[in-house]
């Protein structure tokens, strides 16, 4: 029959290690399963808004990556298009507090997921676990997992933190991630003697694309680049030196330093994706999902994959694993996980029904707001560069990615 595990996490990225370890620090035990032979770096690195840190907090980890990356003091926005230039402090005026500032910063992939491991029991990670089907037999209220080597596991309960590929989300009855039709670029350059970047997130908007970068450190800036999707990205995205070229053909008549910045990143750095979604209204939430699956739930973007132009995607795995981690807290106190039966799976799912409840209209909303932010921001037609440039722009200015990341 297997192992026998109480809770099991399928995949070790940021969701997975995040509520992984949530659960360790209200003394729940679970056992990480990670598909890759080590954590994946892919990502190159993630913007940390202030609803990160509060979870990060939460996870007693934040005071771990603080000290070695530099706070953002503000967002820059410009359109080669029509020259318009918008500048956002993330200092907070009013009386008594203009000094305050909203906590930004950007964080490496990997140093985010070695924080959150260093933190975990040792063994509470297992790599070269890669899940290829779950089933539930009839009359067993356990969950069996069977991996791709032919082993098996037998959990009492499953968090599906795998990605937008989930093999959890499919089993669970949830519709395919679908393409909205774009590409995102990212990279990391390392100036060994130091560069002279100004502390700040940089967007540039030009026709049909949009690229950028954020300072991490006083010598690592990311950069970032989505444009609408070509029929040879598929082929292509397995090269980075032909991404690298690519991009460097896209950006040629944005101002310096664009160019450069990508010009000079190691093509290990340098990834290239397709933008998915998964569309399921507020009060869809847990309705697309079939019944008798047992105790197992999604979170991250397992869950709710979205586009990155709020920089949220990170940020709302984070606050996944600490709503569900108190949720299930709670509910495991209530029941006696060692004696395992349908009462005990129920009052699981219950749990995990409250979760996606509590959680169905912020994701929703931001999942949302970034597809439509990320869709006028390209400004792909000529209309959606009129509104961005005329209307959203000067009206926004770009206030919008504060709202979503204080609003936690």
């Amino acid at each position: 029959m297997g192992e026998d595990h109480d809770i099991v996490i399928v995949g070790g990225g940021v969701a997975g290690l995040a509520i992984a370890l949530a659960l360790h620090k209200v003394g729940l035990k679970s056992l990480v399963l990670e598909r890759a032979d080590c954590l994946r770096t892919a990502g190159a690195a993630f913007n940390m808004w202030p609803n990160a840190w509060k979870a990060l907090d939460a996870l007693g980890v934040a005071d771990a990556l603080r000290p070695f990356y530099s706070q953002i003091d503000g967002i820059r926005g410009f359109s080669i298009c029509s020259g318009v230039c918008k500048n956002v402090s993330l200092k907070r005026g009013g009386k008594g507090d203009s000094n305050v500032k909203l906590e930004s910063r950007c964080i490496e992939r990997m140093a985010l997921l070695e924080a959150l491991a260093r933190e975990l029991p040792e063994g509470s990670v297992r790599f070269n676990s890669k899940i290829v089907s779950l089933h539930r037999e009839s009359l067993s209220p356990f969950t069996m997992l069977e991996l791709a080597d032919g082993t098996s596991l037998k959990a009492k309960i499953v968090i599906g933190c795998d990605g937008v590929y989930s093999v959890v989300a499919r089993w669970m009855g949830l519709p395919p991630a679908k393409s909205v039709g774009r590409t995102s670029i990212r990279g990391m350059v390392t100036y060994t003697e130091g560069h002279n970047f100004e502390k700040l997130n940089v967007q540039v908007w030009g026709k049909g694309l949009r690229t950028g970068f954020v300072t991490c450190t006083d010598k690592k800036v990311y950069w970032f680049l989505t444009r609408r999707s070509q029929p040879q990205d598929a082929e292509i995205c397995g090269n980075a030196e032909i991404v690298r070229n690519a991009a460097l053909e896209m950006v040629k008549d944005f101002p310096d330093p664009i160019a450069e910045i990508i010009k000079s990143s190691p093509a290990e750095t340098i990834n290239m994706a397709d933008l998915k979604v998964r569309w399921v209204w507020p009060w869809e939430w847990g309705r697309g999902m079939e019944k008798g699956k047992g105790s197992v739930t999604i979170v991250g973007d397992a869950l709710h994959p979205m586009t990155p132009d709020l920089g949220q995607g990170a940020c709302m795995a984070l606050e996944d694993a600490v709503h569900l981690s108190r949720c299930l807290e709670q509910a495991i106190k209530s029941i006696n996980i060692a004696e395992w039966g349908e009462v005990q799976v129920e009052k699981i799912e219950s749990c995990f029904n409250k979760y996606l409840q509590e959680r169905r209209w912020r994701v929703s909303s931001i999942t949302s707001a970034a597809f439509v932010i990320g869709f006028v921001q390209e400004g792909s037609s000529r209309f959606t560069r009129f509104v961005r440039d005329w209307i959203f722009f000067p009206l926004f200015s770009m206030r919008y990615i504060l709202y979503f990341a204080e609003s936690c």
